[in-house]
């Protein structure tokens, strides 16, 4: 079942962002984030999502953004980070 992410991910949003991921990396098992409700989205969370995708990656663990937003894929673009919409 994938994690919904929170429809405004800005820097109020980061650390419980960062707990969260934190939590599901430390569960070793796959990890299946839903964009697609994503209306806002800063520089800070997708740091976050890009380095848990990195330590994920490091665990061996499968590692999936889904259903980007237009708003989602058009910032992780912006950002250079469109490396979080690969499937």
């Amino acid at each position: 079942m994938p994690i919904a992410l929170a429809a405004v991910l800005d820097t109020a949003a980061a650390d419980p962002l960062r707990q969260t991921l934190h939590t599901a990396i430390d569960a070793g098992k796959p990890i299946r984030l839903d964009a697609s409700g994503v209306e806002r989205i800063g520089q800070a969370c997708l740091q976050i999502l890009a380095a848990a995708e990195a330590a994920a990656e490091t665990a061996g663990i499968d590692f999936t953004i889904v259903g980007a937003s237009p708003a989602f894929a058009d910032m992780a673009t912006l950002a250079a980070l469109d490396t979080l919409l690969a499937a």
